[in-house]
């Protein structure tokens, strides 16, 4: 959510009597707990929407770009909103899966609109790829849910990542999200 850039009140002409008054009053001060609510929520960060739950908890989840299912070790995630930047925090380890092609993680909020990809973040990954590939990277893709793993180093063209049977991935990313969520 976004800080607003109006304010709307109710109205004093509608109450004439006493009676419209004290509710205008009690309606007036609704309005302005929900307007500091959303101020300090935007300032000191937004940590998920559920109150029945921990708000910072956050699962994430892993696909790929053919659909399958994983089977989780370990599935730990962080997130927290403030305002429409959103950052992330996930351990997610895996023993099997039947997803195939690219894997991605499911984004809990909209990546904003981009003509490029500005939004990386860091990824520590399993010991086992670390010979062939040095480099792991997020990259949340303007427009979508995803945050897209991709390889690079000295010696490989940088390319998505191929799903494995198992897996360990370890990492952060901050992006923009849509402020209407």
């Amino acid at each position: 959510m976004t800080l607003p850039t109006t304010i709307d009140l109710p109205s004093i002409e509608d109450n004439q009597n006493s009676n419209d008054r004290d509710k205008y009053l009690k309606d007036l001060v609704k309005e302005l707990q929900g307007m500091y609510e959303s101020l300090t929520e935007n300032i000191n960060g937004f940590i998920r929407n559920d109150t029945e739950v921990d708000q910072a908890k956050w699962t994430p989840t892993l696909n790929g770009t053919v659909a399958g299912t994983f089977t989780y070790t370990t599935q730990v995630g962080w997130s927290v909103r403030q305002g429409i930047y959103t950052e992330l925090f996930f351990d997610i380890e895996w023993s099997s899966t039947t997803a195939s092609g690219n894997i991605y993680l499911e984004l809990p909020y909209k990546v904003t609109k981009s003509s490029g990809k500005p939004f990386v973040g860091a990824v520590q990954y399993t010991l086992a790829l670390a010979a062939t590939y040095p480099v792991v990277v997020i990259n949340a893709i303007p427009d979508t849910y995803r945050g897209e793993f991709w390889i690079c180093g000295p010696t490989v063209t940088t390319i998505q990542k191929a799903i494995l049977n198992t897996g360990h991935l370890i990492g952060s990313i901050r992006y923009i999200g849509l402020e209407d969520e």
